[in-house]
């Protein structure tokens, strides 16, 4: 009787054991496949940000002067995570209405996403296509042959037509953003020598007071220099620039680039060339964005061994904005000064603060985002 008891119990604990066995190969097996499920779905939403990081760079690149043709691709990786490769199509025929679309696949691990957008131009404002841009219309005084436009055309050279309603900015917000600044109260003559410290920097001049103010800005002989000077003076007066002067904007400063001149000033702005000293065919050259209320004179008369003659020239490689053109910018006979708008696309990449200028940018068509499964 006891043998029957004793196994009847061994029975019932071996089938326990190869239940309890069971259960728990069950569970490890559901966790295992849990785990991978999990794993997979990381995965899978990596390799969609991945393809959307494609799509952003491709943007990117486009509103900084990349041009793509049809079939054109990027590709990058992201350490540790996965790769992208985005390629641009043109036209678009998916019926969103955009004038490209591209396609972009992210991949991490064995999993990849394919997904699609159209891309538009954004609405900008024409009068940053133009190498001259003037509220009269016109060459200013510089002979057509002296302006290339290899972004936009030989029809963007100068406007031909008036415009009352030119693009102005909002100098308010000049003077809250800027590096070095400095307020002069009352005072008719500024003089303002340039110091080392004022390179690479965004200057602010302000002028307070109701009677004109003239702003000299002695650059000391500098040859070369970075700097955006922002000003409200009504008159500038620049001098001493040393040999073959290099004018180029300040770096990048709170995600802008700002203008090498923002005057708001509705008098004339100068560069005086009779400080040049006796030098014989020297250039200035300024890099950048232009902008006067007022207009500039481009001063080449300068003494040479005694004798009164226009000497030197100046090539602006940019754009140049004047609200009251007075038809001295070419020099004497409008062969002295060039504008080249050959580098920055200001209608895709206006200036800061212009409320006006729209934005040219290339973006994602609104509802067009689609992905292959």
């Amino acid at each position: 009787m006891k043998n029957r008891k004793g196994q009847a119990l061994l029975v019932v604990i071996i089938i326990m054991a190869v239940v309890m066995a069971v259960f728990a190969n069950s569970l490890t097996t559901g966790i295992r496949s849990h785990s991978l499920t999990e794993t997979e779905v990381y995965q899978r939403e990596q390799a969609l940000y991945l393809a959307e990081t494609g799509v952003n760079r491709m943007i990117f690149n486009i509103n900084n002067g990349a041009t793509y043709n049809d079939g054109d691709s990027i590709s990058g990786t992201v350490s540790g995570i996965g790769s992208y490769e985005s390629i641009y199509h043109t036209p678009d025929d998916s019926g969103y209405g955009g004038s490209a679309y591209i396609e972009s696949i992210g991949t991490v691990g064995e999993f990849s996403r394919k997904i699609f957008v159209s891309v538009q131009k954004g609405d900008g404002n024409e009068a940053f296509k133009y190498c001259l841009y003037t509220s009269q219309g016109g060459r200013d005084g510089i002979n057509d042959d002296y302006f290339t436009n290899n972004i936009h055309g030989v029809n963007y050279r100068y406007n031909t037509q008036p415009d009352s309603s030119m693009p102005h900015p909002d100098m308010t917000q000049y003077g809250s953003h800027w590096q070095r600044g400095y307020y002069f109260v009352g005072s008719s003559a500024i003089y303002r020598p340039f110091e080392w410290n004022d390179n690479n920097k965004v200057v602010y001049i302000e002028a307070r007071g109701s009677s004109p103010t003239t702003l000299t800005v002695d650059f000391q002989n500098y040859s070369s220099i970075k700097l955006s000077l922002a000003t409200n003076a009504t008159n500038i007066i620049i001098k001493n620039m040393n040999g073959s002067f290099q004018w180029r904007p300040a770096d990048e400063y709170e995600g802008y680039t700002f203008p090498i001149i923002t005057h708001s000033g509705t008098g004339e702005v100068e560069f005086d060339f009779n400080d040049f000293g006796n030098n014989w065919n020297e250039t200035l050259e300024l890099t950048g964005f232009i902008y006067t209320a007022g207009h500039i004179f481009m001063n080449y008369d300068a003494t040479f061994w005694w004798i009164h003659i226009p000497i030197s020239k100046g090539v602006i490689s940019g754009e140049v904005m004047e609200g009251d053109p007075q038809g001295k910018l070419g020099g004497d006979d409008g062969t002295r000064t060039n504008i080249n708008y050959v580098t920055t696309d200001y209608y895709a990449n206006p200036p800061p603060f212009f409320p006006s200028a729209g934005n040219g940018k290339a973006k994602v068509f609104p509802g067009s985002f689609r992905e292959e499964y």
